[in-house]
């Protein structure tokens, strides 16, 4: 298991994304609306349910997407277009936030995060080798999940308190998309090298 451990790595930091946007648009939508954009309860929720289907939709898209052009291109442009787009976004609705705002922005993330999670978890199962497929897939989506996802609403919490600005949940995501472009791009050379997939490794 030691000598695979840079290809768990690589799993753990491409499943970054998908569990950092995950919260941020489903766990911590809610209280972001009511506490930081001072909206109605009632409509945060609605919102809330709107990403969910949104999310439901986009997932096997991705997947069938990936399938056809490859699963390293949406691995790259969804991250890629995250980190171009994302605060600006953010900041055009804590500009003047309204629940029309709020949901056109959730959506959007909704966007690159089904794409790139349709594309991301069959990557990862098949990057890594066959005889540690399982138990590396668990370890690496587990760990990305305690060490970002999980974290998520308290540091976007923490992020808006000290330094008032209700947009900066974004600098988290946009850093765990930086992670994650990375880890696509040191996986794309894996794969060229022939050392991950399909049981490369064994």
């Amino acid at each position: 298991m030691l000598q695979n451990w840079p290809l768990v790595t690589i799993g753990t930091l491409l499943s970054v994304l998908t569990t950092t946007t995950f919260y941020l648009i489903t766990t911590y939508t809610p209280t972001f609306g009511q506490r930081a954009l001072h909206l109605n309860a009632n409509g945060t929720f609605i919102v809330t349910l709107c990403v969910g289907l949104s999310n439901f939709f986009w997932v096997p898209v991705g997947g069938a997407l990936s399938d056809r052009i490859g699963r390293l291109p949406l691995l790259i442009a969804m991250p890629a277009l995250c980190l171009a787009t994302a605060y600006a976004a953010m900041a055009w609705l804590t500009h003047s936030p309204s629940l029309g705002r709020l949901l056109a922005v959730e959506l959007w993330y909704s966007l690159f995060f089904g794409l790139y999670n349709g594309a991301m978890i069959p990557f990862v199962i098949e990057f890594l080798p066959q005889r540690i497929r399982t138990a590396g897939f668990s370890l690496s989506f587990s760990l990305a999940t305690t060490l970002f996802g999980g974290f998520t609403p308290a540091i976007a919490t923490y992020l808006i308190q000290v330094t008032g600005n209700r947009a900066a949940p974004t600098l988290w995501l946009s850093f765990a998309a930086a992670l994650s472009l990375v880890a696509a791009l040191a996986a794309g050379r894996y794969v060229n090298r022939g050392k991950g997939g399909a049981g490369a490794a064994d």
